[in-house]
């Protein structure tokens, strides 16, 4: 067996064992939100330096962070790359000194692990949203769903379909495939 042949099987053998998509169902807007995959939180106080939250995103590979009071531990805001970009680059702001407190979204549209997917949709939608924080019923931060954990879990249970497109939308077969 050739070399290159040999090497891209191992490859391929390595994707198989890494890749463990959660292909039960296809997910229904009506489904509740605990059916997908969401992410652990991100946890961050409103004193938070903007270098260690930069750092965090890094770090956690996240785009947001879940600020919560000290005392209850309750959400208050979030913090998002989004904020970063938008909100501190182009102005000259001291990254080490100063607090996300300022930068931050407060008291964020949440939901609860048992609502339907629709409404994380319809939120990010009509408010332009890329990550909704999951709470329990006492405003605790339980996880956070993002536009790209809903996408992940499409292209998861949809694979066959998205893998087997021709390398560009617009490329046509020009002939018949096979003997």
């Amino acid at each position: 067996m050739p070399e290159d042949l040999e090497e891209e099987l191992n490859i391929i053998e390595e994707r198989e064992k890494e890749f463990h998509p959660n292909l039960e169902f296809a997910v229904s807007i009506n489904e509740p939100i605990e059916k997908i995959l969401y992410r652990e939180p991100v946890l961050v106080t409103k004193d938070t330096k903007i270098i260690e939250a930069i750092n965090l995103f890094n770090a956690k590979d996240v785009g947001c962070l879940l600020v919560i009071d000290k005392g209850t531990q309750k959400l208050i805001g979030i913090f998002t790359e989004r904020d970063v970009i938008r909100k501190l680059i182009t102005t000259g702001h001291d990254l080490n000194a100063e607090t996300i407190e300022k930068y931050m979204t407060k008291s964020p549209d949440s939901l609860y692990l048992n609502d339907p997917l629709a409404y994380a949709l319809n939120r990010m939608a009509a408010g332009g949203y890329r990550h909704i924080p999951l709470v329990d019923e006492n405003n605790i931060p339980v996880g956070f769903l993002s536009v790209r954990d809903i996408v992940d879990h499409l292209a998861d249970y949809y694979s066959n379909d998205i893998l087997n497109l021709p390398p560009s939308a617009h490329q046509k077969q020009r002939s018949k495939e096979g003997a």
